[in-house]
């Protein structure tokens, strides 16, 4: 059964989350969003269906979120509470349902970079540890990381130093390109924290988006293969093909190809769809014939399949 960090939320129950929960994390410009993006389209090839969420997606909070974001007052406190909303939301009507039908859960973040971007504004860790006590423990988290060198390029030459992302909020009075590299060197230091405490997968992100996602590719289905047979129907379907082949008979297996399949049609034949007994011709069930089921036939069989061949018996004149 699954866990929590500690607390539950009201109504949710454990049991039957087979699916899996996969969690990207890293800083801003780690590249999470296109790993996520390929990772999505390769598990939908491999059968697998597969829900991918992130923050501020909430229909309940996620709107408020980037609405709030538009102007530079939203304080510290407000924007956790506004971030918890949003990702207990997710977590309640869109996580753990998928997880309940067997879907592969990719998340673009999770609790970490919430927790992170709280602490590294001066949140007390004790108070925001215990609002996000209620999230699931996933399967695996990838940590795409990124040294504060690789990570300024990519920033700038994508979409630029983002208010926010550039811990403004911290550092008002400084250059954006200042307050981006310190408030990126605090959020990287609480990561590798974190990455200790909560054992994540560290993938070097610096590599092309290709080399990275052959990495994420192995340690995913690394982690697909731990799954129980619920959560891997296709597995747990060809166990059961092998285990019913297991236990043909002997004389199936043995006979002719065309003795084989007829008799295996036969033996998953429905009841009704079975000819009536016959008495008095060579296909029916009768006694002294020598092809019909009887106790002293030449075969000595209590049960003894026509030929495959052998036409029906000419019905008799009636007078």
């Amino acid at each position: 059964m699954r866990e929590t960090y500690g607390k539950l939320l009201p109504g949710m129950n454990l049991s039957g989350l087979a699916g899996r929960l996969i969690v990207i994390e890293g800083t801003d410009g780690a590249g999470r969003s296109t790993q996520i993006s390929l990772l999505k389209s390769w598990l939908e090839e491999q059968g697998h269906a597969v829900l991918d969420t992130g923050m501020t997606r909430s229909p309940l909070a996620g709107e408020g979120i980037r609405r709030a974001k538009e102007g530079n007052n939203l304080g510290r406190v407000t924007q956790s509470l506004f971030y918890a909303t949003d990702f207990i939301d997710r977590l309640e009507n869109e996580i753990a349902p998928a997880l309940r039908a067997g879907f592969v859960v990719l998340t673009d973040r999770y609790i970490y970079s919430l927790m992170a971007r709280a602490i590294v504004r001066g949140v007390d860790p004790a108070w925001i540890r215990s609002i996000y006590s209620v999230a699931l423990k996933p399967d695996a988290v990838f940590y795409l990381r990124l040294g504060l060198d690789q990570l300024i390029p990519r920033v700038v030459f994508s979409r630029g130093f983002d208010y926010w992302e550039s811990g403004m909020d911290l550092n008002p009075a400084h250059d954006m390109y200042e307050s981006f590299c310190s408030y990126q060197h605090a959020l990287l230091d609480e990561f590798d924290r974190l990455s200790s405490e909560f054992s994540f997968d560290t993938v070097d992100g610096s590599p092309d988006a290709q080399e990275v996602f052959s990495v994420l590719q192995s340690r995913v289905l690394d982690v697909l293969e731990r799954s129980a047979p619920k959560a891997y129907p296709f597995k747990h379907l060809t166990q059961t093909a092998e285990r019913l082949v297991q236990n043909i008979p002997p004389r199936i297996i043995s006979a002719s190809p065309q003795v084989a399949t007829r008799d295996f049609e036969l033996a998953f034949q429905p009841l009704a769809a079975k000819p009536p007994h016959k008495n008095g011709n060579g296909n029916g069930h009768s006694n002294g014939n020598g092809n019909a089921h009887s106790n002293g036939n030449a075969n000595g069989s209590s049960f003894t399949l026509p030929t495959p061949d052998a036409p029906d018996a000419p019905p008799h004149d009636e007078t």
